[in-house]
């Protein structure tokens, strides 16, 4: 049996990469092939914070095609932070094995309880994040633990204390973040992934110790390039 781990996970000058044996079982807000499918590449590409450009959907097509990506079998994102920025972390209990790769770029922090506040234009995503889980899961399962990632997302922000510049409130992510969840296939199998239950318990802790440690990372960059 095939198992993902941290390192399957390749980081490029502009992108960070998986690429598997055999499809896993998908549900995404990516911008290319979002929503529900089976695919055996993952892409987080990095692009300037000036990125403006008018159709970024087919302008990422014509980027994976160049890149060597079929792009009938792959799942990619954008974002404003650097890939080599990406936070890449393995969590096993308990029979669970997940990895989770995150990058954050905090720049557009927004609370959505006040988003009628601001007006803004597009901006590439700037928390991204993919769970991987070495199992198989029901479809509840992956929406379960789309929920779980961005709870555990949020509370992250929370003792971060990550406010939204425009309303000077708790944020709760950015204008444009983005989120994979997939599953392998293989070995266990898991019908739900909520707090209550183990895969839940898991996700929770791994997101919420991942994205702790990528925040540190975007803070202690803005530091050093204020210096």
């Amino acid at each position: 049996m095939v198992v993902l781990h941290k390192e399957d996970i390749q980081i490029f000058d502009h992108y960070v990469a998986i690429q598997t044996a055999s499809p896993m079982k998908v549900v995404s807000s990516a911008m290319h092939n979002p929503g529900f499918g089976y695919y055996k590449h993952v892409v987080n590409r990095s692009v300037p914070y000036t990125y403006d450009e008018r159709q970024p959907h087919q302008e990422l097509q014509h980027f994976l095609q160049s890149a060597g990506f079929p792009a009938e079998d792959t799942v990619a994102m954008m974002t404003a932070v650097y890939a080599r920025y990406a936070t890449i972390r393995e969590f096993t209990y308990e029979g669970i094995h997940l990895v989770i790769m995150i990058t954050a770029g905090l720049g557009n922090a927004v609370d959505i309880t006040r988003a009628f506040h601001r007006q803004e234009q597009y901006h590439a995503g700037t928390i991204n994040a993919w769970v991987l889980i070495n199992g198989k899961l029901s479809d509840e399962a992956l929406f379960q633990a789309m929920i779980s990632t961005t709870e555990a997302k949020v509370k992250a922000l929370i003792d971060e204390n990550i406010t939204d510049p425009t309303t000077g409130t708790q944020a709760t992510g950015t204008s444009t973040d983005s989120l994979l969840i997939a599953s392998t296939e293989e070995g266990d199998y898991h019908q739900y992934a909520g707090p209550i239950t183990m895969l839940g318990k898991v996700i929770g802790h791994g997101v919420y110790e991942t994205m702790r440690e990528a925040i540190q990372k975007y803070k202690k960059d803005k530091e050093e390039n204020q210096l």
